[in-house]
């Protein structure tokens, strides 16, 4: 049902660029039908993307926050044998100057000894743009244009310390 609404919506927008596009050629006097027929076509591929328009900013964004930050970060031979706990901060900080919500958390493996950063990735998760929030239809206001909407290392905490063989002390339990 949620994506029927969704193409609904879509050919309502489609239907508004078209009509708009109109509207606005009949406004300008532009003589030759052959420029007259391009600057048409501009207008209507300017205002198609509009509502999503944040999301396909804010996607390039996010996929370049993901290239550089959501890499291990390690020193393979330091962090063999060691015993280290997970300490995550920030823990689901909102960036600042991002065209749609992302939020970033730092996870950094530190020796229970000597509190030292021995891994480290950050993890992003990006959410919908204004579209998609005005619309309703997504419990989590998943993007709909960026495919998988959050980045890591692939192992996750536990994958990394059993890969680097090193020793990850869960908080709750002590060990």
């Amino acid at each position: 049902m949620t994506g029927l609404f969704l193409l609904v919506v879509v050919l309502a927008w489609l239907v508004a660029v078209v009509f708009l596009t109109s509207w606005l050629m009949k406004r300008v006097s532009i003589k030759p039908k052959s420029v007259r027929m391009v600057v048409g076509l501009l207008i209507f591929i300017l205002l198609l993307p509009l509502p999503v328009a944040d999301e396909i900013i804010g996607g390039y964004q996010f996929r370049e926050l993901c290239k550089q930050g959501a890499v291990l970060r390690i020193d393979a031979e330091k962090a063999r044998g060691q015993t280290m706990k997970l300490v995550i901060e920030p823990s689901n900080e909102i960036l600042p100057g991002t065209a749609i919500t992302i939020y970033h958390s730092h996870l950094s493996f530190q020796n229970v000894n000597t509190g030292e950063e021995m891994v480290s990735y950050d993890t992003y998760v990006a959410k919908g743009g204004w579209f998609i929030r005005t619309l309703g239809i997504s419990e989590g206001n998943a993007p709909i244009t960026i495919g998988l909407p959050s980045c890591s290392p692939p192992l996750g905490a536990h994958g990394i310390s059993k890969a680097y063989a090193f020793t990850l002390i869960d908080p709750i339990k002590g060990r």
